[in-house]
């Protein structure tokens, strides 16, 4: 193949998928390997600018894909200099990546947000409501898969910690009743419930080696 042939493959996830398959979401291919398939767009070799109407993009392949099969969404912007370069990396992490399919596979991803009305005015008052805010996410451990935690973010004000939950897909309505439920036992917070989402806080994935 001439060098000037070769395209680069801008992937977006990798999901549970059988051969049969030609494209599991609008204006994608697909490049399989067993039964995994790589959800891929034709792109220059290049790194990708991730603007406002490229994060929408991304967000809108992952979640079509999302809503009729297990995904494991890229990071945004990830790009493979050929097709021969992705299949040997599905082929190098092929076991590691049906195992982190396994484990997604019929949950979603929950974004909860405890935030107060005025940031606390100094760091004992932030340490308090830092341990409140630990023991009203502990009921939601003990019913997720996977529990993440996140520092707040500068410039978000009154935000005293953000957690991602990997929830069961069917019991969504569940998961969110029990938040409904504990913001009522917790009034020092405000509780910001978003979702379900694709697993993206539950993946990562090695391209090294």
């Amino acid at each position: 193949m001439a060098q000037g042939s070769v395209k680069a493959l801008r992937l977006y996830g990798v999901a549970s998928s059988d051969s049969n398959s030609s494209s599991l979401a609008a204006g994608t291919s697909v490049v399989h390997f067993r039964h995994i398939s790589a959800i891929v767009e034709e792109a220059a070799y290049s790194k990708v600018a991730m603007t406002a109407e490229e994060v929408k993009k991304y967000t809108a392949i992952v979640e079509e894909v999302y809503a009729n099969t297990a995904i494991l969404p890229a990071p945004p912007g990830t790009v493979f200099k050929s097709r021969e370069n992705l299949h040997g990396w599905l082929e190098l992490h092929y076991f590691s990546l049906v195992e982190a399919l396994g484990h997604v596979e019929g949950h979603s991803s929950a974004r909860l947000v405890l935030a107060v009305a005025e940031s606390p005015k100094n760091d004992e008052a932030v340490k308090q409501l830092q341990t409140l805010a630990s023991e009203a996410l502990r009921v939601f451990r003990k019913t997720s898969a996977a529990t993440m935690t996140h520092p707040a973010e500068e410039g978000e004000e009154g935000v005293i910690t953000k957690a991602s939950f990997l929830v069961e897909s069917d019991k969504w309505e569940e998961f969110a009743n029990a938040v409904a439920a504990e913001a009522k036992r917790h009034h020092e917070f405000e509780f910001r419930l978003t979702g379900p989402w694709p697993p993206y806080d539950f993946v990562q994935m090695q391209f090294a080696g």
